[in-house]
């Protein structure tokens, strides 16, 4: 018992040593992109693929410009023709004029 304790034991059992399987590189296509456009986008230069980058960020930018500006023309479309609207009949009205609401508001009874 002592000799086992303390690793005196000459005859322990021996322990055999795992081997971990080693993991091979492989290609395969990823969802929406074929191996064949991966190979050619690893080959081709860092110029080429900066260029087409730059084109794709110039392209979206002047989508978003141009969304922007539609949505500019539509409003001011929309609140010219709520002046007309209101310039015809809304000023007999005597509406308050509307800010910020005076008063406690409650308290104890």
């Amino acid at each position: 018992m002592y000799r086992k304790q303390h690793k005196k034991d000459i005859a322990a059992e021996a322990v055999k040593k795992r081997r971990r399987t080693t993991k091979k590189p492989y290609s395969r296509s990823i969802v929406g992109a074929t191996l064949e456009v991966i190979q050619k986008r690893r080959t081709e230069k860092a110029e080429v693929r900066d260029a087409a980058r730059e084109a794709a960020l110039r392209e979206i930018k002047e989508r978003n410009k141009k969304t922007k500006d539609e949505k500019k023309a539509k409003k001011a479309e929309v609140s010219a023709k709520t002046q007309k609207t209101q310039g015809k009949g809304n000023i007999a009205r005597g509406a308050a004029p509307k800010g910020p609401k005076l008063g406690g508001g409650g308290g104890k009874r």
